[in-house]
This record gives C-alpha cells, structure tokens and sequence, in this order.
C-alpha cells in the first residue's frame, strides 16, 4: 500500500462516477470479464471463501473479504466458493481531479492511482450496510443519482480511513440504525417501509424496531413520519406548492391522506401553516441568534458568542463552530426546548438534520452568498417579522450616515487594511465581519488589491479575506493598518513585536505610528446588533479628540 498521500485530503476537489455495481450470486462462475481492470474496482465477498490473484500476488478470501483494485491491474479467482447466502460486489467507478478552475469552467482529469490497493482493512460489517445503501438505489430519477453520489462518496470516504475491523457488537447494531437514519434522511420520498429499513440494518425486523426505539425514543415508522412532516414544513416556509405537489416531495402517494396527517401533527392545515407565526425557535449559529433578537424575538435556545448577552429565558446552547467538530449535545435538549423551527447556518445543516431532523423544521440560511441585510430578510420572511426588519435597516442606515460624517470629519477617508494575526498566518479582510464597518458603513476605502477582490462580488458576499504574509504588505499599500489580535496575546506585546520587526517597519503606515490593535472575538461577529455596537466602537476610536493611546471598557486600542 503507498501511504504517501494524506488521506484526509485525498477526495478535495474530486468527482466520482460510479460506472457499475453488480451482485454475484454465482460465485462459482465468476471471473474477470477483461484481464486488466479498466476502473477502479472494489470487490467485496461475503461468505465465500477462495483465492485471487492481484497482479500475481496472492490473496486469500474468508467470510467477508475487501479488495481494491487499480486502473490496469489484473485479478484471477482460484477456487472460489460459498453458501446459499455467499455474495460478491463488484463496484466500478473512476475519479476525477480538478485541474483548472476559472470563473466560467473547471477542467477535470482522470485519476488512475489511490492511496490504497488491494486488501483493505476497515470496518467490513458497515461497509457492507453501506453498499447495500448504494445498491438499493438503483434507477434513473435525478434524486435517485444524488443518492448514488453520496452513497459511493461515503464508501470511498471510509476507505481511507482505514478503521479497525474489530468493534464491538454493540457498536455494529449503533452503526445499522443510524445507516437506516441516514437513508430515511435521504430517501423519504420513496417508498419506505419497516421490512426494507430492518433489511438495510442487517435486523429482523422486530429486533430492529426494539433498537430502534432504545436509540430515539420513538419507532422507525413514528420517527419516518415525523421526518417527512417536517420537511413538507420546510417547504411550506420557502415556497408555496400545491398540495399534490407537496405530498409527492415527502412520499405520501395520497394528498387527503398526507394533510389529516400533516394536520394531525401541527394543527393546521397545509394550507394554512406557513400563515402561522412561529415564536418558539432555536438558533444554531449565533449570528442568526443575533438577527432574532434584532427582530424581537427570544429564542427558547440559542447559541450565542457571549453567553452574558443572552436573555434569561433562552437556553444557551454549546455547539462547535466549525461543521467538522463533534457535536455532543443530546437530543433530549431540544425535544424539551419544542421547537418550531431550528435555524443554522448551511455548514450545519447536515449535521442538525442527523441529529434533530424528526424534532422540528430546519432551516438553513445561507451564510457566504448572503451578507447581513439580505440574511435579516430572510429570517424575517420566516418568522413573520418584516416590518420590523426594515425598520432596523432603515435605522442603521441613518446611523451609518451619521457616523460617516463624524468620522470623515475628525479622521477623513483614508485608505485601511484590516488584518487578523494567527498562529497559522494572516489574513487581509474585505467587507464582511469588521470589514463591513469600516469599509460599508464607515465608507473607508481598502488597500486597492482588496478593493478588486470586493468588487467581483455583490457587496459584502462571497468574498471574506485574503490570505497574505508580512513581506506581501507593501502591495496592500495603506494609510492606516488595523490589526484583529488574537485573545492569546496582548495589545502590548503585539504592539513590541511590531515595532521591532523589521518586516513590519518597512510599511510606511507602521513606521509613521498609523495602527490600531483590536482584540478580535469583540469585532467577529457579523450580525444587526453586533454590528450597530460595533460602529459606535469604531466611530469612538477614528473621532476622538486624542490621537495617544485609549482605553475604552471591553476594547483595547493602541497607536503607536
């Protein structure tokens, strides 16, 4: 095996195309239809026992038995044999990698290595159940191919994790249930019923169902209802469909059948629930916990960046920040929280949908290609606040005009780089997060290579930073420079190291003392509220009457 590549990255900026997967029940009379393997190739035998030849080298088959073959690659079968129940998988696919990526194309090449080849050590049980997900999808509908996509990518995902073969049994029935839960999540517009789901399991059904209800407090049918009732809610929210419409995109074959069902669930009518004001809600992202309160309404539970801002009768909620850390809150959280509505961020969504997708509606609004205003809307539309949303806007843009004038006054429009200072690097900010005060509401200009950046795009989207180092700043020429310190360091040693670092001193703003320090978990928020607090932070700090070094309350600002 060639351990070179670094597995966790293997897949970015790859495609998948799944060419053939068949089931062999002849096992006896199975052999390679071509000498050399044209794709790459997964075969999986279950309860079978023999031996391949891959490339001349020996191999031997027992029970459940993974091999992975490359572009090329020859493999002869000797003596292969197995019960009533011996199977074999033969999976075909090719990987594409992105070579060239413009605005209006990306090129793709075929790959033809992988980090791994022949036998594969990992978790045969789940990947069992997981190819079994993969051939249950057959078919020729759009959904049934976004399925196949997820279904394979997972496959090779686990692959390259290499996991131990040896778990527990416990942990085998945990890993079959939530298989099941992910498959409802995918297909509940199919036809699902509990035979196929315990099938997928591995399970008689009764047992199944037993596991089941230990693991979610509700049956698989009960949880596959509610599932499909909240995502008819979802779409009830964004859009307004017909009725047959709707009961089609959630499974239900029968449209007077779907809305006693949908009727018995929430109380109304699918004709009449998006007219419905929500007020019970929970936020899983904190800026979008910031945008409720803006618009009045207190979350039951939110998560928040300061816990002491939020009020009393919301439950504060511990969540990662990123979508790839775990996620350790409990279920029983937000079934006592009831919940009418869940809001996240999109790089959450798959992960509340795993956890909470029976619990209530979930609604992700999107983060990057929306800026601050337009994701206010958004919510507002949602939760039957409009008025009050444009109220706010209107507000602030009067505040905005107000501050423009104080600022211009005291300290002109000079141009500013904003920069962030990581133990990773440096970052060059545009006009999101504390970028959005100083160059949307404050009307500075930005170092002239970030304005072309912020002008590709609609303002304040998609665009965020630029990733930059010391040496590269005197292309970001600048009259002024705003350093985001990390809270790992203070103003004072941040400022030193400035001063005596030659790299520094050669841009003309920092040797002629035109900086600020800023702590940045009090200026990364990018929220209505944090932000309406913000412009008052930074009109004190560009307009008052002293140029020498301040001290404000939670806001420690230096100038050399």
């Amino acid at each position: 095996m060639n351990h070179d590549t670094n597995h966790d990255v293997y897949l970015q900026g790859t495609l998948l195309e799944l060419i053939k997967l068949e089931s062999i029940t002849e096992i006896t009379g199975w052999k390679r239809t071509a000498e050399k393997v044209v794709h790459h190739t997964l075969l999986f035998f279950v309860k079978t026992r023999g031996q391949l030849q891959i490339n001349q080298t020996d191999v031997q088959v027992h029970g459940k038995t993974l091999c992975l073959l490359l572009p090329g690659m020859s493999v002869q079968a000797l003596n292969l044999a197995g019960n009533e129940n011996g199977m074999i998988y033969q999976l075909e696919f090719d990987i594409f990698r992105m070579v060239e990526q413009t605005q209006t194309r990306k090129v793709y090449d075929r790959e033809l290595d992988f980090p791994l080849q022949g036998q594969i050590q990992t978790d045969l049980l789940l990947f069992q159940r997981k190819i079994q997900l993969l051939a249950s999808v057959s078919g020729d509908s759009s959904v049934r191919e976004h399925l196949r996509q997820q279904y394979l990518y997972a496959l090779v995902e686990m692959i390259l994790k290499e996991q131990s073969p040896a778990i527990t049994t416990l942990k085998d029935a945990e890993d079959s249930i939530q298989l099941t839960i992910t498959y409802m999540q995918d297909a509940y517009h199919t036809d699902i019923n509990l035979d196929k789901l315990a099938e997928i399991a591995g399970m008689h059904p009764a047992y199944y169902s037993q596991r089941f209800k230990q693991k979610m407090n509700k049956s698989p049918i009960d949880f596959l209802t509610q599932l499909r009732m909240n995502k008819a809610k979802e779409i009830l929210l964004v859009s307004a469909p017909q009725i047959r419409e709707l009961s089609g995109r959630v499974g239900y074959r029968d449209e007077f059948y779907f809305s006693r069902r949908f009727k018995e669930n929430c109380g109304y009518a699918p004709t009449h629930y998006a007219k419905e004001i929500l007020t019970n809600i929970v936020s899983l992202s904190y800026p979008y916990t910031d945008h409720l309160l803006t618009l009045g309404i207190i979350p039951s539970a939110a998560q928040f960046h300061r816990v002491k801002y939020l009020p009393d009768e919301s439950q504060s909620l511990t969540l990662p920040l990123h979508a790839t850390e775990s996620w350790e809150i409990g279920r029983q959280t937000f079934i006592e929280a009831k919940p009418e509505l869940i809001l996240c961020k999109e790089n959450v969504v798959l992960k509340a949908r795993e956890h909470i997708g029976d619990i209530a509606p979930i609604i992700s609004v999107p983060w990057a290609s929306q800026d601050v205003y337009d994701q206010l809307k958004e919510i507002a539309h949602l939760v039957g606040r409009r008025p009050e949303a444009k109220e706010w806007m209107e507000r602030h843009a009067c505040k905005e005009e107000l501050a423009q004038k104080r600022v211009n006054k005291t300290f002109g429009n000079p141009t500013v780089a904003i920069c962030r200072l990581m133990k990773t690097g440096m970052r060059l900010y545009g006009a999101r997060n504390v970028g959005h005060i100083f160059y949307r509401s404050l009307q500075l200009k930005p170092p002239s290579r970030v304005a072309q950046e912020i002008n590709q795009h609609r303002a304040g989207t998609n665009f965020n930073w630029l990733s930059v180092t010391p040496e590269e700043m005197n292309a970001y020429e600048s009259d002024y420079v705003i350093f985001m310190n990390s809270t790992a360091h203070s103003a004072s040693d941040l400022h030193q190291q400035i001063m005596t670092d030659p790299v520094w001193l050669r841009h003309p703003a920092i040797r002629q003392g035109r900086y600020f320090i800023l702590q940045w978990d009090e200026w990364m928020v990018y929220a209505p509220q944090a932000i309406g607090q913000l412009l008052d932070k930074a009109v004190s700090l560009l307009s008052g009457n002293s140029q020498n070094q301040r001290t404000n309350a939670n806001l420690k600002i230096i100038q050399g």
